[in-house]
């Protein structure tokens, strides 16, 4: 681990800003989530991430790295990259009142493979003390369209991105199946009384691999990436009982997509001052590409930030804010605004890992050039 000050020359990045190496040594390091109100103490929390296959760990101010859970999935994942390999524990999100995480994982059972939500425990916020399910059963994948994003909104309610699972994507229209849904729940797992359609914890729909999730402030909104076919990923603000479109289209009340496969995954707004206020509100997307390319690429290993109209029903202008230059495997896939300065992960590193041992993901930090 490290404080930050390390150059991180394999990429690329806008114009008066730069990137630094903020930890390394992860094992793929798939999403983060800062603590809300992070203390001054060396040794308290202030940031966690999912490692893929079933670890969460755990950075301090004084950036160690403290392994908070392990051994999370109950089946042991193939390292197939694209594939099923894909799979595991992705979404993360701190619960401001208690400090406690929600996560999102799939589980096997009796040789199939489910989707859960659960609530872990800790005093100290170093290592987990209990876990509770909050949310399980629902059909999944051993590959992508899985669970993913986990936040908690300006409601306090817990919002859950559910993939359709891939096999048949028409469950993403049926309201009595959770797969292809943004879902609302309270925090201990039950259906809110004030959800758009009664005795559902389905928020919205239409949704086919929607990995990404972010609020933004200025119109209380949830923004979330949900990726395409062969085309057309795009960025949609999820309104309740709003209706996306898939399988039928990916366009369906979309303010943007791509015309060609990008991969989005993580996404966040600019909202606290960590850059200059020319780009407050703007939306920061992770374009993670293809899982097996070395090297630069055309689609994907990067991070674009997108500026919305004032209706925030369509895009002003979009550009490239942070490119992979190296000839690794490396590529942005988690990302949150923290102390400082913007803070991605990088999923694979430069070298893949896999069964040969364990993969080299790092975390940056990109900050205003001193």
């Amino acid at each position: 681990m490290t404080d930050g000050g390390e150059e991180a020359s394999n990429w690329w990045v806008f114009p008066g800003f730069e990137v630094e190496v903020a930890a390394s040594g992860l094992d793929l390091p798939c999403n983060i989530a800062f603590v809300p109100e992070p203390s001054e103490i060396p040794g308290e929390p202030l940031l966690y991430i999912t490692e893929l296959y079933g670890k969460i760990k755990v950075i301090s101010n004084d950036w160690q790295v403290h392994t908070y859970a392990e051994n999370l999935l109950n089946y042991a994942p193939d390292h197939r990259f694209p594939g099923t390999g894909e799979s595991g524990l992705i979404g993360i999100c701190v619960e401001p009142e208690t400090g406690d995480l929600f996560v999102s994982m799939i589980y096997e059972e009796k040789g199939g493979m489910m989707n859960k939500v659960a609530r872990l425990t800790s005093r100290d916020g170093l290592r987990m003390e209990s876990l509770e399910t909050v949310l399980d059963g629902i059909p999944s994948v051993k590959a992508a369209h899985q669970i993913q994003a986990v936040t908690i909104g300006f409601d306090g309610k817990l919002y859950v991105n559910l993939g359709d699972g891939m096999i048949n994507p028409g469950v993403a229209q049926d309201h009595d199946d959770l797969r292809g849904k943004i879902l609302r729940l309270n925090l201990d797992g039950s259906i809110p009384e004030d959800n758009p359609y009664p005795n559902s914890l389905v928020f919205a729909k239409g949704m086919r691999n929607p990995f990404g999730a972010a609020w933004r402030r200025s119109d209380q909104s949830l923004y979330i990436s949900d990726n395409g076919p062969e085309r057309d990923d795009r960025i949609a603000r999820v309104i309740a009982g709003g209706n996306y479109g898939w399988p039928e289209t990916m366009r369906k009340n979309s303010i943007f997509w791509w015309h060609y496969t990008h991969a989005p995954t993580a996404v966040a707004f600019m909202q606290d001052g960590q850059f200059p206020d020319d780009f407050n509100d703007e939306l920061f997307v992770c374009l993670f590409g293809s899982a097996h390319i070395r090297g630069p690429a055309i689609k994907g290993k990067k991070i674009v930030k997108i500026a919305l109209n004032k209706q925030n029903t369509a895009v002003h202008s979009a550009e490239v804010f942070v490119a992979y230059k190296g000839q690794g495997f490396a590529s942005p896939c988690g990302m949150a605004f923290g102390p400082g300065g913007l803070y991605f992960t990088d999923l694979f590193g430069e070298q893949k890992g896999g069964e040969e041992g364990p993969g080299q993901g790092s975390i940056y930090r990109v900050k205003r050039r001193t």
